[in-house]
């Protein structure tokens, strides 16, 4: 499947995004070096100058427009129609996006994941609608200027520039919170999870005495929910994080080696086959993985946000290595 930022049509989109560019800037220096549009009365000056750039930039507005409204959502139901077979292949580590696209379309609710991704568009076509409102107001006044159908004031375009800003800044900081609560729901809900436990909040004194953060999370973050039949929970607190499958497995355990999975020598060959297939990486530093008659937990201590999803993976990832091995 493609994603937004690939296949020929955004290939096509780069070549007429740069060479556009450049084309222009050699037509500007034609314009006035050999062909001495600048001597030509003002408004057509303008006109003769601005007027392609207008259209090479309405083009790349266009592209975006067609991506957010149409491009995402089609390949989202193309997906949803032509899942992977079984578990999400070590392919889908590519980034975040794609591995919770995958897991959300392999074990989770797919079609409730194209609903809520589509709600979770929403504050961005909002904002982006917004954007596109500066250039609106840059050029209309110059075009229509250049046509005689108006006279531009300098003091009213510049003040509406500076009035778009402060907009732009409050938009923002609105559709922020909107899109987190919207971001939440099209996260969790996919994946057949759903928050059971927000930490509470309890003063830091020392950082009260210090001048900083005064009040730090209480307890942690419980995530619960059913995936391919099994129970999940999964606890965060500040940069740790738990995460565990409830199954019946043999014991093993794992230990990451500066981002290198290690099985102890105890682990059935399945598990040591499974992971001679990953590589080496970031995503797997800070992590530790105990199994056994009750499940699969995996513990990590991370700096990034929302590790945990790469947890899971590889709690699923392992546990179906043994089931087909």
């Amino acid at each position: 499947m493609k994603r937004l930022h690939e296949g020929l049509d955004y290939t096509l989109y780069k070549i007429y995004a740069f060479g556009g560019g450049l084309v222009y800037v050699a037509y500007v220096l034609a314009a006035t070096l050999i062909f001495d549009a600048l001597s030509l009365p003002g408004p057509q000056t303008s006109l003769v100058l601005l007027g392609p750039l207008m259209l090479w930039f309405a083009g790349i507005l266009l592209f975006w427009w067609w991506v957010f409204l149409f491009k995402g959502n089609k390949e989202l139901e193309e997906l949803a129609q032509a899942p992977e077979k079984g578990l999400p292949g070590i392919k889908s580590l590519k980034s975040w996006n794609t591995l919770h696209q995958a897991m959300a379309i392999s074990g989770g609710n797919a079609e409730e994941f194209i609903r809520n991704a589509k709600k979770a568009n929403r504050p961005i076509l909002v904002w982006y609608g917004f954007m596109n409102l500066l250039p609106v107001w840059i050029f209309a006044p110059i075009a229509l200027g250049s046509l005689g159908i108006m006279r531009l004031d300098l003091g009213i375009w510049l003040g509406g520039v500076f009035v778009w800003i402060v907009l732009m800044l409050v938009v923002t900081y609105v559709l922020l919170g909107w899109g987190s609560r919207t971001a939440e729901e099209a996260y969790l809900a996919p994946l057949g999870l759903a928050v059971s436990q927000v930490p509470g909040l309890k003063p830091d004194v020392i950082a009260l005495i210090g001048g900083g953060q005064i009040l730090i999370p209480d307890g942690p973050a419980i995530v619960e929910g059913m995936r391919h039949g099994r129970l999940v929970h999964i606890e965060t607190i500040d940069r740790h994080s738990l995460t565990v499958l409830q199954a019946k497995l043999p014991e093993f355990a794992v230990q990451s080696e500066d981002g290198k999975l290690v099985p102890d020598k105890g682990a059935p060959e399945t598990v040591v086959g499974a992971l001679k297939s990953l590589r080496k990486a970031k995503r797997w530093r800070g992590i530790e993985v105990n199994a056994g008659s009750e499940g699969i937990g995996i513990q990590r201590e991370s700096k990034g946000t929302n590790m945990w999803l790469y947890d899971l993976w590889l709690a699923e990832y392992l546990m179906d290595k043994i089931s087909t091995g």
